[in-house]
């Protein structure tokens, strides 16, 4: 049979065409790179003052460098990292039980009986801030915005987020929402690989469960219950893996769980907590929902409230303007995930506000579990969110703006500038912000040299006496050596909690605050003194502050074996409360003065 020759094809591209379309696919890998690597080197950038100051930089204070960090210096050297059930950690609150310091099966534990707790901390923050970046990237790449035109959103977005300044005590909790959320949708599209899985397994090992990922495996099995309810589908590997992240979370968090659910002799301090701020009228938890909806929550800032809220509103007029001026709905359509990520946001907030209404609040307190644990943690959930709204909000100013690139690298660099020079008490700050920052370094906040100077002085192993600490926190000195009866603690046993609050008692009775303060949540379990509350935990030789007359009752110091009291302020009163100054310390290189005053 003949076969028929066919003629040229008019519609095939030509070598010419060809020869275009590789030279573009190749350019568009060229600026896809060049975007990566300018993002990496303003992340580098970022981290480096904490490898050039070294000790020297400014390290985060609050819910670290006065609690969690020293926990884990303590614990990684107690021998008791695997301790028992009962065991005790006896640096800390005459033997704080070894269960409050949370799960062995930690990789903060690891890093800190490697290496020094310094080089535990920076490594730790680096590998947080660079899980962030790569986790948003894989995140919007993969599922939000696909296409080669996104990657300067997708680079720039991702450096945003990884820019955050996210609590290092806290491991990858917060920052590796991202890559967990890009593993699960990968799992429920079918398109899992080995990596996913990995991700899913391992995270348990360096997040909290209880902070933020119960509210994350929860909105897990509410898009599972939607892809039941309303797709009519199921994946059963979707709901297997939100099964083994739980149950591996269990397991790493057994102590807690033991605590809470199974160990009758054991009652926590949380039972008693009650909201220092209750709204009493609808219009107060409005005004609550909405601070928190403009603002953030300073445990998990998502530093929106400027450029990403800015974005945002450009985006909705810009779609606003499709529909009534063009009759675009399907503009709409095509962005209606915008729409629902900010109504996720908004109903987080709202909930965030009606937990603290009046109505609710003595409900709470009939069920242990609901006034110990802090329901309103969704909001952990919120600067991903809020990072996925702006990434998608630029990526419709692109579409519907003239000049619309040109917009969204402006909001770009003026969100990077913000983030990289932020700082706050509250937060680590980065690149920029060491610069500003006017706190106390990592090398003064501990102050080795006057503390060993303080321990030499009284002459005798720590372990032997315990000691109290007024006008700075104990972790201070819990870091140096000294075993404690006052700290900053999560979780810790209600008794000792009752048993504490004799030494202080008749200070608690001259001030309303304070006593509300200690009695109403308690986790600072500290020497608290009229004459200086208020004046913060970091009172130093510049301050000239003294406490003209300190009312302790040293029954009860005496009957918790107190032995010695560590002082940044002078007592005046201190003879006639049989506390005997032993000695005065102080050196150059240290921000604090401190008497040493022994009990009588």
């Amino acid at each position: 049979m003949r076969r028929i020759a066919k003629g040229p094809n008019k519609n095939a591209p030509t070598q010419t065409e060809n020869k275009t379309n590789r030279i573009n696919i190749i350019l568009a890998r060229i600026r896809r790179f060049q975007y990566l690597e300018l993002s990496l080197l303003i992340l580098i950038l970022y981290l480096l003052p904490f490898y050039v100051l070294g000790e020297e930089a400014h390290v985060l204070v609050h819910d670290c460098l006065d609690s969690e960090m020293v926990w884990i210096k303590i614990l990684s050297e107690s021998g008791q990292i695997f301790g028992s059930l009962d065991s005790t950690i006896p640096n800390i609150m005459s033997g704080l039980p070894r269960n409050c310091l949370g799960s062995e099966f930690n990789i903060l534990l690891v890093l800190y009986s490697f290496f020094d707790p310094y080089t535990a901390y920076v490594i730790n923050l680096s590998f947080i801030h660079f899980v962030a970046f790569t986790g948003m990237y894989l995140l919007l790449n993969h599922h939000i915005l696909c296409g080669d035109e996104c990657e300067l959103t997708r680079a720039g977005v991702a450096l945003c987020f990884a820019l955050l300044p996210f609590a290092p005590s806290f491991g990858l909790t917060v920052a590796s929402l991202p890559i967990v959320l890009y593993s699960f949708l990968n799992i429920r599209s079918g398109i899992s690989r080995a990596s996913d899985w990995t991700i899913i397994l391992l995270i348990p090992f360096y997040s909290s469960l209880a902070r933020c990922y119960v509210f994350f495996l929860f909105a897990m099995i509410m898009i599972l219950a939607y892809d039941i309810a309303r797709l009519k589908r199921i994946n059963l590997r979707f709901p297997l893996a939100i099964a083994s992240m739980t149950l591996i979370f269990l397991v790493v968090e057994y102590r807690l769980l033991y605590d809470t659910f199974l160990n009758d002799d054991y009652i926590s301090h949380r039972v008693e907590f009650y909201p220092i701020y209750v709204a009493h009228n609808i219009f107060e938890v409005i005004d609550l929902a909405a601070y928190n909806f403009i603002y953030g929550q300073e445990h998990v800032p998502s530093l929106h409230w400027y450029f990403i809220s800015l974005s945002i509103a450009i985006a909705f007029f810009a779609l606003l303007r499709e529909v009534i001026h063009h009759q675009d709905l399907v503009a709409l359509k095509e962005n209606i995930i915008l729409i629902r990520v900010m109504l996720v946001i908004g109903v987080i907030s709202l909930f965030y506000g009606f937990w603290y209404w009046e109505e609710i609040v003595p409900l709470r307190q009939q069920i242990d579990l609901l006034s110990s644990f802090n329901f309103t943690r969704f909001h952990w959930l919120h600067p991903m969110l809020w990072y996925i709204a702006f990434a998608l909000s630029l990526n419709i100013i692109i579409k519907y703006i003239k000049y619309g690139k040109q917009i969204i690298s402006i909001l770009l660099i003026l969100q990077i500038g913000f983030l990289f020079s932020y700082h706050s008490p509250v937060v680590q700050s980065g690149g920029f912000g060491q610069v500003f920052d006017d706190g106390l370094s990592y090398r003064e906040f501990f102050s080795e040299d006057l503390f060993q100077n303080i321990a030499d002085h009284i002459g005798k192993p720590q372990s032997d006496y315990r000691v109290i600490c007024l006008g700075f926190h104990p972790s201070i000195a819990q870091y140096n050596g000294f075993y404690t009866l006052d700290s900053y603690q999560s979780n810790y046993p209600l008794e000792y909690k009752h048993e504490f609050r004799q030494i202080i008692e008749k200070e608690l009775d001259k001030n309303d605050e304070m006593r509300i303060y200690f009695d109403n949540w308690g986790s600072r379990c500290y020497v608290f003194v009229d004459d200086i509350y208020g004046m913060g935990y970091l009172i130093d030789k510049n301050d000239n502050i003294c406490i003209q007359n300190i009312d302790l009752n040293t029954k009860a110091l005496n009957h918790m074996n107190a032995s010695y009291i560590l002082s940044s302020v002078e007592i005046y009163n201190s003879k006639s409360k049989n506390l005997n100054l032993l000695d005065i310390f102080e050196n150059d290189a240290s921000p604090w003065r401190l008497w040493l005053y022994e009990m009588g």
